[in-house]
């Protein structure tokens, strides 16, 4: 039975007989409680030679929250094992799982990921919180253009969306907050993950499961079956997903998606080298959307440094550029004489690019030149 952690009086209190008193118990409260007030996205916990390193993602950057004594931290992985429902005996393969919390009112899902390493497991739990107030396109950071822009591409019936960038640029955020937007009754819309990140009401979500030769391409030829109106896939991962994704945006689906590539124009050169005939590429893309994260300067210490953030910085939010794939970008997909042509003439209408974008964002005090090259000069 899946076993939940509830916040009471300041500790995580796990739902299971004789946990109470155990020292291991009371690490995992802390090290729970400290991630969800300094709203850390990942805990690393890592088997040195002669201890365990517990480290915090903040904004991005990991920082050490302690290191403790190896024994303990063979403890609280296996606490974590069976919180989240894995082997407790293996220890020579990964594992992955996750398990359920809730503060106050708002639940939160933690994903374990376990590996084995040199001198034991490492452990990094993604913290989760299913927050949709979070999941707002409104609050993303966008500028108004853009924001205008793919609230126009998502409004149509059909299309493929991509949205592209480095792991860690808050792609999938972008894509939940767009279903999120669009969930209403009357579509059917259906996401097809590696992992489920968050769990919305009302969305037909199916896990990708390779080993049993579930995967992302042989799902969609099944959604495909489901009468769906909206289709999001976690990641292009291959051809024959990258075939299917832009056959069904032609056959009256909206699609979104992700695709690891350095920028906008770059992704349309990463679709051509699928081997993808260019008339499909051309007729069923409707949107590039290429993002990162730059970290914002505190506010209640101008980047000074103070108890409300860590080094000056608290938060994060997206610097974009967005493609419209128009007759003329089409005109060039079709030609596939590579995309030189296709920049000049971006530049001759006003295309607004990352750095362009993120360059306002440091006229305006959200973030610095340093934060702007170190996440977009790649």
């Amino acid at each position: 039975m899946e076993k939940n952690l509830y916040f009471k009086r300041e500790v995580f209190i796990i739902q299971e007989k004789n946990f109470y008193k155990e020292i291991i118990l009371e690490l995992l409260n802390e090290i729970l409680l400290k991630s969800y007030l300094d709203k850390v996205s990942d805990i690393h916990i890592e088997s040195q030679e002669n201890n365990v390193r517990i480290r915090m993602r903040v904004d991005g950057t990991l920082y050490i929250l302690k290191n403790i004594e190896k024994d303990l931290g063979i403890k609280l992985i296996s606490k974590l094992k069976i919180l989240s429902e894995l082997d407790i005996g293996e220890k020579r393969l990964p594992q992955d799982g996750r398990f359920k919390g809730m503060y106050l009112d708002e639940k939160l899902d933690y994903r374990v990921s376990i590996v084995p390493t040199l001198f034991g497991e490492k452990c990094v739990i993604r913290i989760l919180k299913n927050n949709l107030l979070d999941l707002d396109l409104n609050k993303l950071g966008f500028s108004k253009l853009n924001l205008n822009t793919l609230y126009g591409a998502i409004g149509k019936k059909s299309g493929l969306i991509l949205c592209v960038g480095p792991t860690g640029s808050g792609k999938t955020t972008t894509l939940y907050s767009i279903i999120n937007y669009l969930n209403k009754e009357n579509l059917n819309i259906v996401t097809i993950e590696d992992p489920i990140e968050y769990q919305l009401n009302g969305i037909n979500q199916i896990q990708y499961k390779k080993e049993i030769g579930l995967d992302f391409s042989e799902i969609l030829k099944r959604v495909l079956r489901q009468d769906p109106d909206v289709i999001l896939i976690g990641e292009i991962r291959d051809i024959e997903t990258a075939k299917i994704a832009l056959t069904a945006s032609l056959t009256g689906h909206l699609v979104l998606t992700t695709l690891h590539t350095r920028d906008s124009i770059s992704t349309i050169e990463r679709l051509l080298g699928f081997g993808i005939e260019p008339y499909i590429i051309a007729s069923g893309l409707s949107l590039i959307q290429s993002q990162r994260l730059l970290r914002k300067i505190c506010i209640s210490c101008k980047g000074i440094g103070c108890s409300e953030c860590l080094n000056g910085f608290n938060g994060r939010e997206a610097v974009e550029e967005v493609i419209v794939i128009n007759d003329k970008i089409r005109s060039f997909i079709l030609e596939n004489k590579g995309t030189e042509k296709m920049k000049e003439y971006l530049i001759s209408q006003n295309f607004i690019s990352l750095i362009d974008n993120g360059k306002q964002k440091i006229k305006n005090g959200i973030t610095t030149e340093e934060e702007l090259n170190k996440e977009c000069l790649l």
